[in-house]
């Protein structure tokens, strides 16, 4: 009988975890800067596999003064960047965070960080539920197109 009821016990106490799951997030990562450099920027692909629209408010770091979210904007031919308030996700729905695209920007890191690095970063929804990652710090160079082009 005893190990019947402890089975339940972990299953419902399993079953509020898998409720709250409906944000998944993939590839999330941090551009290496000069260990002098006080703004570093995050990207990261943010999946909704929930049946309602989330609303993102802020994405933060332990590991950092401040945050915040940028859309970058091409005006005229200037990129601007543009605070970003609120991010919504519709249901089933992704949102990308990607170099010249929307990104976070993290200020004033506590120490120094160079490639190989970890960071913590909790997204906040509208409900209050965070959801923490890790972003490794990468040395990432320019666009990612040079690794597409096929010698003749």
């Amino acid at each position: 009988m005893k190990p019947c009821l402890l089975a339940l016990a972990g299953l419902l106490l399993s079953f509020p975890l898998l409720a709250d799951a409906d944000l998944v997030i993939e590839e999330p990562w941090i551009r290496e800067a000069p260990p002098t450099a006080s703004v570093l920027a995050a990207y990261m692909v943010i999946n909704n596999h929930g049946d309602s629209a989330v609303e993102i408010t802020a994405i933060t770091s332990p590991d950092f003064d401040h945050t915040e979210l940028h859309q970058t904007r091409v005006e005229n031919g200037m990129a601007r960047m543009v605070p970003v308030k609120r991010l919504e996700i519709p249901a089933a729905g992704t949102a990308s965070l990607e170099p010249g695209g929307m990104h976070l920007m993290l200020f004033t890191p506590k120490q120094p960080l160079r490639a190989g690095d970890t960071v913590t970063l909790v997204i906040l929804q509208h409900n209050g539920d965070p959801v923490t990652v890790k972003a490794p710090v990468l040395r990432k160079t320019g666009s990612m197109n040079h690794l597409h082009h096929h010698h003749e």
